[in-house]
């Protein structure tokens, strides 16, 4: 059982999908709970994907005594009203009903939102109440805004923090804009900055683990900064004030009662974390009253929020 509780006062059994570019997750969740859950690899045509999805969510169903009223789906990718946009990593690559493509396999009322807005929903079910804007920090940046517990995403991608605009002439972003938080903060930003410094033997630390074989990534560099490494400590600073930016924008949009930063690389333990914290310290709006929480990763919390959101959708359409 996860210590995350969505919903707690209903028992209608909803079944969950965490659909990444590397693994599909399911769970069954009833009472806020989850009570059965699988993982497996993601196949690699989408033909196979959608057959996975189904057959997962059936299998892990199909002794609980009952059938699940719906399923909600949280997919890597852009979710507008249901229809996905775009999700490259999964091969979808223009608008798609995927819940209509899903149910001559899974005859159930599928609801869609993107992964990060699942992460949200799972991680501020802790915070009922008022105004919660999520911030997740893994391999890309993502987010969402949950209002007394249900999510407010606009047309389906309101709360999209990794795309707030942050350097009009900062690098390119695979969105098509320019300076993104993404680009300037983000797992992948931060270990291609680390597998850079080894590479050009400016960083001891960083060229000796690379030599191993690893690939390098954001911890690297943040053990780079914590043994002194002034170039490692650089980068991160760097990407601090890129993001205590991006959180002024959160709080200048949404005056938020509290912004949760999702992610171990966020943890106020770690050299970026404190980093965060310090320029956010300096920079943020004298009149802002936003509370800075942070949760450490927790794999469950996008199946959690997939299952509130299909609950949620499933009990309105009732």
């Amino acid at each position: 059982m996860n210590d995350l509780a969505v919903d707690g006062g209903h028992d209608i059994l909803v079944a969950a999908v965490d659909w990444g570019g590397t693994w599909i997750r399911a769970a069954a969740v009833s009472g806020g709970r989850i009570v059965r859950k699988d993982r497996r690899a993601k196949p690699s045509s989408l033909t196979e994907q959608y057959l996975t999805v189904a057959e997962m969510v059936l299998s892990i169903t199909a002794h609980l005594g009952r059938s699940p009223a719906a399923v909600g789906v949280g997919l890597a990718g852009v979710v507008q009203e249901g229809i996905v946009g775009s999700a490259l990593n999964l091969g979808f690559t223009d608008g798609t009903d995927v819940a209509a493509a899903l149910r001559p396999h899974l005859p159930l009322p599928a609801y869609l939102l993107n992964d990060a807005q699942a992460t949200a929903l799972g991680v501020a079910a802790r915070w009922p109440h008022g105004t919660t804007a999520v911030l997740t920090m893994g391999t890309g940046i993502g987010g969402a805004v949950i209002r007394n517990g249900s999510l407010d995403s606009g047309l389906g991608g309101a709360g999209d923090f990794g795309h707030v605009v942050i350097d009009v002439d900062g690098p390119r972003c695979p969105c098509g804009g320019t300076g993104c938080l993404e680009v300037l903060v983000s797992g992948r930003h931060l270990a291609e900055a680390a597998n850079a410094l080894a590479e050009d033997g400016l960083s001891p630390l960083l060229a000796a683990r690379a030599h191993s074989g690893r690939a390098l990534h954001a911890g690297d560099l943040q053990d780079a900064a914590e043994s002194g490494d002034g170039r490692a400590a650089d980068v991160l600073d760097r990407s601090a004030v890129a993001l205590s930016a991006g959180l002024r924008t959160i709080v200048a949009t949404h005056d938020p009662q509290r912004i949760v930063l999702a992610g171990a690389t966020l943890a106020p333990d770690t050299w970026f974390g404190r980093a965060v914290r310090t320029h956010w310290d300096r920079t943020r709006p004298r009149w802002a009253r936003t509370e800075l929480h942070h949760v450490g990763d927790d794999e469950d919390a996008a199946l959690l929020g997939a299952a509130s959101h299909a609950l949620d959708r499933f009990t309105a359409a009732s």
